[in-house]
């Protein structure tokens, strides 16, 4: 689960302080990807994580790709009263029943040695050996997804951030995943997490209204 909400992101990335074998420039991006974003089909690793952390999270730079999910889509937000009006949302690109996995949220993995304070798109993937993701400079869709407070007709969030091992075993990589919450989302509907009070509580005197909140996505 996310530590308070979205994300912290990585320091500049370097040829030094990064290892993977996945680039953008190799793999299709999904239609309405920002091109200032990295795209990502397998997690990047920190040179500075621990051995212990690469063992028991099971991280590989060769871990298997994905590719650009058939079940959403990244859509510009035309509502004037949506507090993310102008920017970029995610969007059921067909019904997704309850509690099914969606995808999963790629970024740079690192430890509390690479970390980036100033992100809002870090979440937690292992509480005890401070070990995060961040999709703040790349990513997959899974950074698109809005906090649902004051979106039009939602009233809660209907997805949900959740770990999981790939492989469907105990021995897979583990890797953050965006699941479907309690109830089905019907196709076009955006899908929205919570970002949880203690996310907005920080931000408090910070901006003017919800709108600002929302990183530029």
């Amino acid at each position: 689960m996310p530590t308070k909400g979205p994300p912290r992101a990585p320091k500049p990335l370097s040829k030094t302080t990064i290892t993977s074998s996945s680039s953008s420039k190799l793999s299709k991006t999904p239609s309405n990807w920002p091109p200032e974003i990295i795209y990502l089909t397998r997690p990047r690793l920190s040179r500075s994580l621990p051995a212990e952390a690469l063992t028991h999270l099971s991280l590989s730079p060769t871990s298997p790709p994905s590719i650009p999910s058939t079940l959403v889509r990244i859509r510009k937000i035309t509502d004037l009263a949506h507090p993310a009006f102008g920017q970029l949302g995610l969007f059921a690109a067909k019904t997704l029943p309850a509690r099914s996995f969606i995808l999963d949220y790629l970024g740079y993995v690192h430890d509390d040695n690479d970390l980036d304070e100033s992100s809002d798109y870090d979440l937690c993937l292992d509480k005890e050996l401070h070990v995060g993701v961040d999709a703040r400079s790349m990513g997959n869709e899974g950074r698109m997804v809005n906090d649902y407070r004051g979106v039009p007709g939602l009233v809660r969030a209907n997805v949900v951030f959740e770990t999981r091992r790939i492989g469907g075993d105990n021995e897979g990589e583990v890797r953050m995943g965006l699941w479907v919450g309690s109830r089905d989302v019907k196709k076009g509907v955006e899908l929205c997490v919570s970002y949880g009070k203690g996310f907005w509580k920080e931000r408090v005197g910070e901006v003017e209204d919800l709108s600002l909140n929302y990183s530029k996505r």
